[in-house]
């Protein structure tokens, strides 16, 4: 029996455009076979690792996402690739409670000057995570300031107003807004909800927590927050 003939460079290179076009397609398992197809000729072909990551990290595998989306950073190659490749690694580990780790591949971001909204939001929610409440207020700060109009960075630094206490009334207020222009959205909700009970506004919260839980289909965060109020009331 005769083995599969050797793909050229040239060839992979043509194989890599059509893998990228069924990643675009959505068409995930062609893509993944090509990919594989690429890196067999050329390992280090960034396009083929970077897409291959993004496959494996859109499937939840994120230990094989890491493999190949580390190896671009490592290899350094194309810069735009490995700040994006920063990115997914970050969201990837903040996803699984490595938050040392998410915060160092958003700190090498923010050296490049690129996606300064989303980095400041994630490493946010990071420093929350980790307890730092003088860091997570600080960075959804500067994200809010950075677009005043974007629903999340403004529900997040709202929420954090109140989380702490630091400005109730204020926070209270953004989070009107922000529930206001996007109705439904279970998190602003949520948010919403746990400002009214910051603010001692009991019903209110209730209301807000209630209505949240339902439109999340129980999502655990929300639950706890509205757990916490039915105590309260």
């Amino acid at each position: 029996m005769l083995g599969r003939a050797a793909v050229t460079l040239k060839e992979a290179d043509k194989i890599l455009r059509e893998a990228i076009i069924q990643f675009n397609r959505r068409n995930f398992d062609e893509a993944k076979a090509a990919l594989s197809q690429v890196l067999d000729v050329d390992p280090t072909n960034p396009e083929a690792n970077y897409y291959l990551g993004l496959i494996y990290a859109k499937n939840d595998n994120h230990k094989k996402a890491v493999i190949y989306l580390k190896s671009i950073v490592d290899m350094d190659v194309n810069f735009l690739f490995t700040q994006q490749c920063r990115m997914i690694l970050g969201y990837i580990y903040y996803k699984n409670m490595e938050f040392k780790r998410a915060e160092r591949e958003f700190l090498e971001v923010m050296k490049s000057n690129l996606n300064i909204l989303q980095v400041n939001a994630a490493l946010s929610a990071i420093y929350y995570k980790l307890g730092d409440k003088e860091k997570a207020i600080q960075f959804a700060e500067k994200a809010f300031e950075r677009d005043p109009y974007n629903l999340n960075a403004k529900n997040s630094y709202g929420y954090l107003l109140c989380e702490y206490d630091l400005d109730v009334p204020k926070g209270l207020e953004m989070l009107r807004e922000v529930v206001r222009v996007n109705p439904t959205n279970a998190a602003y909700i949520d948010s919403l909800g746990w400002a009214y009970y910051k603010k001692g506004d009991i019903k209110a919260a209730i209301a807000s927590l209630k209505r949240a839980l339902s439109m999340s289909n129980g999502n655990e965060e929300i639950k706890e927050h509205y757990d916490i109020v039915l105590g309260k009331k």
